[in-house]
């Protein structure tokens, strides 16, 4: 046998077999719970297919943060409340902010 080949056969013989992965091992019931408390803190569950969303589930007693708001008024004139001045928003023509005045 050439040394050469002797140089290429004899690090593949002394290589140790490659680890195997664990198989895949489905979440027992309090590790999907401490799952869903780590990806929605504020409460609810995952959403499918929606990386990042919870569906609302609140816990009771406790209204949404837009509890009591006017439902947006898309492309209407809306009058300032008392004690504030219209100003038209920086860098956009058609947005106005109403400021202390």
């Amino acid at each position: 046998m050439r040394p050469a080949l002797r140089l290429l056969i004899v690090p593949l013989l002394l290589a140790q077999p490659a680890a195997w992965a664990e198989p895949y091992r489905k979440p027992d019931s309090s590790e999907m719970a401490a799952i869903r408390r780590w990806l929605c803190p504020h409460g609810g569950r995952p959403v499918r297919g929606k990386p990042g969303r919870c569906d609302g589930a609140r816990s009771a007693g406790r209204p949404a943060w837009d509890a009591g708001l006017r439902p947006p008024q898309r492309n209407t004139v809306a009058t300032c409340p008392a004690g504030t001045r219209p100003v038209p928003a920086r860098g956009h023509s058609v947005i106005i902010r109403c400021l202390p005045g």
